[in-house]
């Protein structure tokens, strides 16, 4: 399946504020899904003013962002990975490996090659992401003028147009 989309972003990005005036750029789902050794949400594009499917076009009522895979997010990094273990940390001898107390708490462990490619696209609409957003991997926060905090209601909106309703 084919998509153009007008975005900040022509690649998976990490989204940098930018000024409007962006190309436009064509690419597949199965090209967004970068061969991660740990898979993991990929192919985000920021910025978007429209997205185009073919037989769907999605306009953002001002910007938005979003990422169309051949997998489900869950396939990524879900609880529903059942058959694989999860990712154990036993940093001491009191961690416990207990598939119980490990449900909804820790990741299961997954490699790029259990990704399965779905005979369908999912296509994730986002307001923002905050990304990992500080200048290290160490853990600081991101500059408090790109943070999203929680618990602020947020007002965005999109509109679908088939094709049949284009003129």
């Amino acid at each position: 399946m084919k998509s153009t989309a007008r975005s900040s972003s022509p690649t998976d990005s990490a989204c940098v504020p930018t000024s409007g005036g962006h190309p436009s750029t064509t690419t597949t789902a199965r090209r967004e899904c970068f061969p991660y050794v740990r898979p993991q949400e990929t192919g985000h594009h920021c910025d978007t003013e429209w997205i185009d499917f073919g037989e769907l076009l999605i306009v953002a009522d001002s910007t938005m962002e979003f990422n169309a895979l051949r997998c489900t997010v869950e396939d990524l990094d879900g609880e529903q990975a059942v058959g694989r273990d999860y990712q154990w940390h036993n940093w001491t001898k009191s961690d416990s490996n207990e598939a119980d107390k490990a449900r909804n708490a820790m990741r299961r462990q997954t490699h790029v090659n259990d990704i399965p490619v779905r005979d369908f696209v999912e296509v994730c609409l986002d307001y923002r992401q905050m990304g990992l957003g500080g200048y290290d991997s160490w853990g600081k926060r991101p500059e408090e003028s790109v943070t999203l905090r929680t618990g602020k209601l947020r007002d965005w909106g999109f509109t679908l147009v088939p094709k049949r309703a284009r003129k």
